[in-house]
């Protein structure tokens, strides 16, 4: 194996005793970095090793001893497949060469913080760091260099990992106070067939820290989310138990791989079950609908609902009334599970891909410090509109009043209140801010997510919104920002929309809507919006201030920043 292609060819000879050695954990070294900071300017070279005894490791050797062909990773950019075991083996290369370059024969927690596109290289990269022993920090392939250097520095990491595909931001990267060292990862572009797997060893515990995800920041700046590999673990379990993973499942990965939604859901629970990920560096609605016009080619899909919003306009534009479209929708309807989340699903988003593909989208709730906390059932039966379902398995949740923290009885229906969470599926900790953490939790133990939920009769619960943005008091009435927008997107015209409370001396806020018009309909106005909606909804819910805008920006998992919407637009009400 080779990380740079040019010497692929002259070592071809290489290729078994790499598998050979990995397994036996002998001292082979074979070019897998090229490694330059201001201490090093030649090449370095570095030796397999074995593996500790991780479940994700375990599985991964099952399913590589069962059946030495079994692909895990389609890398789409490459147009490469790679398998279980060779996964295992270039982990166990990675891992031995950043214990080299730190010195050491165990992370202990150390914080690697890697830049590397979605792909086979970054799966091998997360998961030889967790082999190591540190604390995988993986940093957003689509952030400028400033924000970069935030999580860099607040993450404090020994080293820094730079695909060699973002070597042109290293020396923006280097203008910051840490002292970690930054070594290059170029891409694996031979495929191999191995005869065997590293060795492995005892695990360090399970509570051992894992991984580090930075939260949005959409109300405040972002914090280093912290969980440990038990949490990793139970995380992906209770979502294969609910949503019936299989080794046979084949998933199309389009998620950003700096959140939850992307490492859990969709990466480190499809691999668990001995699945296939399918990874693209990002989201092209064309690739999604051709891929599925191919009959068997996958069986899940996971997005936010943008990306459900781009490929409905993009069936409508460009396979309808097309040679295309039976194939697109009976492959589509095909789908054994397709999910949404990471912000509200608008109900005309979730209708019209209904009616293109016969797919119910399954809405569930969750966030960086609990992964996931409610789903919608696997039977379409039990998905309900408006709703993100039922606590997952072996999550507790519960509602409490805003104002008090008093738990609100299950026979209490239709009842807002916030959304507690306890488990083995919540956080650790914020990186270093003890006080941010222990104010996140009551003195009973649960983690107060912030945000606003009913539950209805049979249990469900249906979230209202963030209680810091998506709450809005005007006239005395409390209003979910969520149902107004949901109920405009219902509209001809509205093609994006975000509803803010902005400060007024008489109504204490006014509930104002930011909206992206779609092209080709007439030029909404306040009075025609108020009186499209009046039959729709109470009258104190209609906005009454209308700002139209070019487009309603989002972050990389479709969530609007409100307040900085509301700085953006009524800068002096702030």
């Amino acid at each position: 194996m080779s990380s740079v292609a040019a010497p692929l060819n002259r070592q071809q000879s290489w290729i078994p005793l790499l598998c050979a050695a990995a397994a036996l954990s002998l001292p082979l070294t074979l070019h897998f970095f090229r490694t330059r900071d201001d201490n090093m300017n030649s090449t370095a070279l570095s030796p397999p090793s074995s593996l500790p005894s991780l479940p994700l490791f375990l599985e991964a050797q099952k399913w590589a001893s069962k059946d030495p062909k079994k692909i895990a990773i389609i890398d789409k950019t490459k147009d490469l497949s790679f398998t279980y075991r060779q996964l295992l083996n270039d982990v166990s290369v990675l891992k031995r060469r950043i214990l080299t370059e730190l010195k050491v024969q165990d992370l202990e927690e150390k914080r690697v913080a890697f830049l590397v596109p979605a792909g086979y290289d970054y799966v091998v990269c997360q998961w030889a760091v967790w082999a190591a022993g540190g604390v995988c920090v993986p940093l957003c392939t689509s952030h400028p260099p400033k924000e970069l250097l935030y999580t860099i520095s607040d993450s404090d990491p020994s080293l820094v990992i730079l695909h060699s595909s973002f070597q042109h931001i290293k020396p923006a990267l280097l203008d910051n106070p840490s002292k970690a060292t930054f070594i290059e990862f170029s891409p694996i572009v031979d495929v191999r067939s191995c005869t065997s797997t590293p060795n492995f060893h005892p695990a360090f515990p399970s509570s051992r820290r894992a991984l580090m995800i930075y939260t949005s920041g959409t109300t405040a700046n972002p914090k280093g989310c912290v969980t440990t590999h038990k949490t990793i673990t139970f995380q992906a379990t209770s979502l294969i138990e609910a949503w019936k993973y299989t080794h046979s499942d084949h998933l199309i990965h389009v998620l950003p791989l700096h959140h939850i939604h992307g490492i859990i859901n969709g990466l480190i629970a499809t691999l668990l079950s001995g699945g296939i990920v399918e990874m693209h560096a990002k989201f092209d609605p064309q690739v999604v609908w051709d891929r599925w016009s191919n009959p068997g080619s996958s069986t899940m899909f996971m997005a936010v609902p943008t990306v459900y919003s781009r490929l409905v306009d993009y069936f409508d534009a460009h396979i309808r009334s097309t040679d295309a479209e039976a194939a697109s929708r009976s492959g589509a309807g095909a789908l054994r599970l397709v999910v949404s989340g990471s912000a509200a699903l608008p109900t005309p988003i979730k209708t019209k891909f209904l009616e293109i593909t016969g797919q119910t989208l399954l809405e569930r709730y969750g966030m960086t410090e609990i992964g996931m906390g409610l789903s919608c059932g696997l039977d379409v039966s039990r998905r309900i509109e408006g709703s993100v379902g039922w606590p997952l398995p072996g999550v507790q949740v519960r509602l409490t009043q805003r104002d008090t923290g008093t738990t609100i009885p299950t026979s209490s229906y239709d009842e807002d209140g916030m959304i507690e969470v306890k488990g083995d599926n919540v956080f650790l900790e914020y990186w270093r801010r003890p006080d941010a953490t222990a104010a996140e939790f009551t003195s009973d133990g649960w983690f107060k997510t912030g945000d606003v939920a009913r539950r209805d009769t049979a249990g469900a619960y249906y979230i209202q919104g963030r209680a810091s943005v998506d709450l809005i008091k005007s006239g005395g009435y409390k209003i979910s920002a969520l149902e107004v927008e949901r109920k405009m997107l219902a509209l001809d015209e509205v093609q994006e929309v975000a509803v803010v409370g902005i400060a007024d001396e008489e109504w204490g806020q006014r509930v104002a809507a930011v909206v992206k018009q779609r092209k080709g309909t007439t030029t909404l106005e306040l009075h025609s919006l108020r009186a499209k909606l009046k039959t729709e909804m109470a009258a104190y819910k209609i906005p009454s201030v209308l700002k139209l805008v070019e487009s309603v920006e989002r972050n990389a998992m479709g969530k609007v920043n409100k307040k900085m919407i509301v700085k953006k637009y009524w800068p002096e009400l702030v």
